[in-house]
């Protein structure tokens, strides 16, 4: 049975996705007396929706508020207040006033926390109240690292933690193309750095003898092209972030400069004498086991000791494939925003194959293939035959004895039934074929090694067969019929859940589409 259409975000359903909104388009519910009336002013905003009352509080809330401001002074109704907003964690909250107290015991209420005086100016309230709707958007997947997984979820809240300490090494983990560029981003956005510079480096694009001078710098006359002082990427990040992309790929005498870096906090430029001081967080990232590569004595062991102090895995797209559709929504709207495409939409039978797919190029190949369909597919519903030319490593067709793996006795034992018994019609109906054939007096073709072994035919057999009376053979299902029936068999009994089809009959989405096609199965 077809997915539904709202099975894939809307375009309304997209609107956390467009970055460029305004503090002014954002719903902020204020809980307030009179006397902070200004806080309205202060953010220019016509979407400041004033709450007086505690049973109107859910309501509100339950109407996707990005921001909950809360004069701290309220007294004894904070505590009604707190019992609704227990149940909105997911909501910034943020706090007007300097009751330390009453704060803190709101706070726990809260993901994303933040508090101001009122004394504050009417810059500080926007840029506060814009920086928590920004974070409160991230934490729920409505901006960069989409996806509503627990997978996710469990990774922008570690973000969030670690931005916000004072942790001077992150080591980023996870296969090429999983994001980890747009996880060293986020770090640096919500982090109290985020005014400072980020200076991203691709270690491995780099070469070796390059490489040294890009990170740390060079002194006018240190070689031949050294016309002037250059600053290297740990000066230029002062305050900030650097991010070494690829860190893996380190040539070794880089790594031993990297090591004094990271121990003394202090970079001296080639050609140099001087240790220049340096405060920047180091971020880096690789898509190598380090601890193989240290045994392999590719990688040196002091240092990816002193990489690990926080490390970050960033999961596979395959271990989150609930996050496809939410992924696949957002980049075709970021692409054919303000571009002539004549796409559509992905058909159910796509869909399917797009959220089974193993996608061995993570996020980055989803987004290649999209783009691809999007501007070339050869029609505006995309199916299937115009999907799988595009894949990396199209499923295989191939079809083996089911091996029971995570799976319930009953499913395992079912498919094992199922392809035995295709087994046995397809060597009757061979021997079927031969039987015929020696009636009519015809040399047998031997239609393959499995009939033959396990169903031998005797010459003595056939001149019996010839000495009797011809007789009616009784008709047997073809292959095509019991295959034919096998699949509704198996659809009706997962309510036509295709994902679930293919699992019992152990073949590949692909493959079950080529088949209901070809047999005529809505």
């Amino acid at each position: 049975m077809p997915r539904s259409k709202d099975h894939y975000p809307t375009r309304k359903q997209l609107e956390p996705y467009k970055l460029s909104m305004s503090l002014a388009k954002r719903r902020i519910i204020l809980i307030a007396d009179a006397a902070v009336e200004r806080f309205k002013s202060a953010l220019d905003s016509g979407r400041v929706i004033d709450v007086t009352s505690p049973d109107l509080l859910s309501t509100l809330i339950k109407r996707d508020a990005d921001l909950i401001v809360i004069d701290l002074s309220l007294g004894k109704q904070l505590d009604d207040y707190g019992e609704v907003l227990a149940s909105f964690s997911h909501i910034p909250l943020l706090g007007l006033g300097d009751e330390s107290d009453a704060w803190y015991q709101l706070a726990g209420n809260a993901h994303v926390e933040g508090q101001i005086d009122l004394s504050a100016s009417d810059e500080a309230l926007r840029s506060t109240a814009e920086a928590l709707v920004d974070r409160g958007r991230f934490l729920r997947g409505g901006t960069d690292l989409i996806g509503r997984s627990p997978a996710m979820q469990r990774l922008r809240e570690r973000i969030l933690m670690i931005a916000s300490t004072p942790v001077s090494t992150v080591l980023l983990t996870g296969e090429s193309g999983a994001g980890k560029d747009r996880v060293a981003e986020a770090l640096h956005r919500y982090s109290t750095r985020s005014n400072q510079p980020f200076k991203p480096i691709n270690c491995a694009a780099i070469p070796e003898n390059l490489l040294e001078n890009e990170l740390f710098g060079h002194e006018k006359g240190a070689f031949t092209d050294a016309k002037e002082r250059y600053q290297g990427i740990f000066e230029q990040a002062q305050g900030g972030t650097v991010f070494l992309d690829e860190i893996g790929e380190m040539a070794p005498v880089a790594q031993v400069r990297l090591l004094r870096v990271l121990e003394e906090r202090k970079v001296t430029r080639i050609g140099g004498d001087a240790a220049i001081p340096v405060d920047v967080r180091i971020l880096a990232a690789t898509n190598r086991d380090l601890q193989e590569a240290v045994a392999q004595r590719e990688f040196r062991l002091d240092l990816y000791h002193r990489l690990k102090v926080v490390e970050l895995n960033i999961p596979p797209l395959r271990k989150r494939n609930e996050d496809i559709p939410d992924l696949v929504a957002h980049f075709v709207e970021e692409l054919t925003q303000g571009k002539r495409s004549r796409f559509t939409d992905f058909s159910p039978s796509a869909r399917d194959i797009l959220e089974d797919y193993t996608w061995p190029g993570n996020v980055r190949e989803l987004r290649n293939l999209v783009e691809h369909l999007v501007f070339l597919a050869p029609r505006a519903l995309v199916e299937p035959e115009d999907l799988l030319p595009q894949l990396e490593h199209p499923p295989s067709t191939q079809r083996n004895l089911p091996v029971p793996t995570n799976k319930s006795p009953d499913q395992s034992e079912r498919e094992l039934i199922y392809f035995a018994l295709l087994d046995l019609k397809r060597e009757v109906a061979e021997l079927r074929g031969r039987l015929n054939q020696f009636m009519d007096g015809q040399e047998p073709v031997v239609q393959s090694e499995t009939t033959q072994a396990v169903f031998p035919i005797e010459k003595h057999e056939v001149n019996a067969a010839k000495d009797e009376e011809p007789r009616a053979i009784e008709p047997l299902l073809s292959l095509r019929d019991l295959e034919k029936d096998a699949i509704i068999d198996a659809l009706t009994r997962v309510g036509n859940n295709r994902r679930k089809t293919a699992d019992i009959l152990g073949i590949s989405a692909r493959t079950l589409y080529r088949k209901l096609k070809e047999y005529g199965i809505e």
